[in-house]
C-alpha cells in the first residue's frame, strides 16, 4: 500500500509540522508513505524548508509560483469586495495567497509528484487526531462507486460559506447547460433543473481539511474541460471558489455516490486547531508542571527564610 499512496498540504504552520505528521503516521497508521509540502516562498525560507526536510522522513517540499491571470483586474480581486461581510472581517488584501493556495490545490491533476500514485491523502497543516482512525484504505481503493473519503460534510448554513461561492451555482449551470450534463447526484441535478440555489447550497461538501483521493477521478478530459472552464472564469480569484465546492461538484456530476463521509467527531478529530496550544501543550506538560514546582518552592523557601 504505501507505494500506492502519498499524501500532501500546502504548508503555512511550520513551528507545528513535524508534530502534526507524526499525529498522522500514528493515528492513520501510514508510517511509511512519501509526504509532499507546497508552499509559498514568503511563507518560510530555505533552511526553514531544509531542516524540515532533515528532521521529517519521507517528506519533499516545494515551493510554489504565485499568478494572477491576466484578465482579472485589481478591482475584481475578492479582498476588494468590501460589501461582503466576511471580507469586511476576515479577508484583507494580506490574504491574498490563499486564493493562490486555492489556484493550486483545486487543480490536483497538476500537483508535481502525486499524479504518480493511485490514492493520495489532501491534509490541512492545522489539523490533529485525538483517537485511531478506524478506516480501511484496501476497501475504499477496491469500492467501485466510492471517489472521496472526507473527515466530515457540511452544508452552506453560514453566511460566510455562501459569500466564498457567490456566482458558483450560475457557473455550474451555465456549465450544465452547455454540455448537456444531467448531473449523476440527484440534489445537483435537481438543482440545476430546477435554477434553485437554495438546493445547490444543500449540497455536502467535503471538508477539504483530510479528503483521500482516487486519483484516476483527476485524469479524464472531463476533469480537465471543468477545471478549465473553472479557470477561465477567474471566480478563484474574484469569488475565493475553493478546492471543495470545485472538486465536490465535478464528482457530483459525473459519479452517482461519489462521497464516503468519516463523520469524525470532536473527540476523535479537529478540523481546525486555533492556535498550536494542543502540541505545546502535549509536548510539554511535564516540563510546564515542573516549573510550577519548582516556583511554589522557590516561593515557599523564600516564605519561611
Amino acid at each position: 500500500m504505501p507505494n500506492d499512496i502519498c499524501a500532501y498540504c500546502m504548508l503555512h504552520r511550520f513551528n507545528s509540522f513535524k508534530e502534526l505528521i507524526d499525529n498522522i503516521k500514528k493515528n492513520t497508521g501510514l508510517y511509511d508513505i512519501k509526504f509532499y509540502a507546497f508552499s509559498f516562498q514568503d511563507s518560510f525560507g530555505k533552511t526553514t524548508k531544509n531542516k524540515l526536510e532533515e528532521n521529517i522522513s519521507n517528506l519533499k517540499i516545494e515551493y510554489v509560483k504565485k499568478l494572477i491571470p491576466k484578465f482579472i483586474k485589481k478591482k475584481d480581486l475578492f479582498y476588494n469586495k468590501k460589501h461582503l461581510n466576511y471580507v469586511k472581517t476576515s479577508f484583507p488584501k494580506s490574504r491574498i495567497n490563499y486564493c493562490h493556495m486555492c489556484n493550486f490545490v483545486s487543480e490536483p491533476s497538476k500537483i508535481p509528484y502525486i499524479n504518480n500514485f493511485e490514492i493520495t491523502i489532501q491534509f490541512d497543516d492545522d489539523i490533529w487526531f485525538l483517537k485511531q482512525l478506524n478506516f480501511d484504505l484496501n476497501l475504499f481503493k477496491e469500492d467501485p462507486i466510492k471517489k472521496i473519503v472526507t473527515s466530515h460534510t457540511h452544508i452552506d448554513d453560514i453566511l460566510k460559506r455562501r459569500e466564498t461561492k457567490l456566482g458558483f451555482f450560475e457557473a455550474t449551470r451555465d456549465y450544465c447547460k452547455k454540455k448537456g450534463i444531467i448531473p449523476k447526484f440527484k440534489l445537483l441535478a435537481d438543482a440545476i433543473e430546477q435554477n434553485n440555489i437554495e438546493l445547490f447550497h444543500k449540497l455536502p461538501w467535503t471538508s477539504c481539511s483530510f479528503n483521500i483521493y482516487k486519483m484516476s477521478i483527476f485524469q479524464t478530459k472531463e476533469w480537465e474541460d471543468w477545471i478549465n472552464y473553472i479557470k477561465s472564469t477567474g471566480g478563484i480569484f474574484t469569488n475565493r471558489w475553493g478546492d471543495q465546492e470545485i472538486i465536490g461538484t465535478y464528482a457530483y456530476m459525473y459519479f452517482e455516490n461519489p462521497i464516503l463521509n468519516l463523520d469524525l467527531k470532536d473527540d476523535q478529530f479537529i478540523n481546525k486547531r486555533s492556535n498550536e496550544a494542543i502540541i505545546y501543550f502535549e509536548k510539554n506538560l511535564l516540563k510546564l508542571l515542573l516549573n510550577k514546582f519548582k516556583k511554589v518552592c522557590k516561593e515557599s523557601i523564600k516564605k519561611y527564610f
